[in-house]
């Protein structure tokens, strides 16, 4: 799991999660995000890589949105990160636009986990 930089231009940053967002990865990735936002005042992390996430990604998450200097943004939200929060009601708290499934590909989606 590692945030790889898609795009770097002045005073902004896209990067790319690749992997789990899990408890397994969450003090790694938020050296990494902390750094991304101390560097560039607007960071946006693309989330379709996430393969899975969990509660400690979901803070993760939230302590992303609340650094002082910089807007961190999530985009692309991946059906796991998406499931995750709908089932902990924190779409809200995180502040950003999400894609909605559609009855037909969540029920696919869900099959496939």
């Amino acid at each position: 799991m590692a945030l790889r930089i898609l795009d770097i231009r002045p005073g902004a940053c896209l990067a790319a999660l690749e992997g789990e967002l899990t408890v397994y990865q969450a003090a790694a990735l938020r050296g990494e995000i902390e750094r991304l936002a101390r560097e560039h005042p607007v960071l946006e992390i693309d989330l379709a890589g996430a393969t899975d996430a969990d509660t400690a990604g979901l803070q993760l998450m939230l302590m992303a949105k609340r650094l002082a200097g910089a807007t961190v943004r999530f985009v692309n939200h991946s059906p796991v990160v998406l499931r995750l929060l709908e089932l902990s009601n924190l779409a809200r708290a995180i502040g950003d636009p999400l894609v909605l499934l559609s009855p037909r590909n969540a029920a696919a989606t869900e099959e496939k986990t």
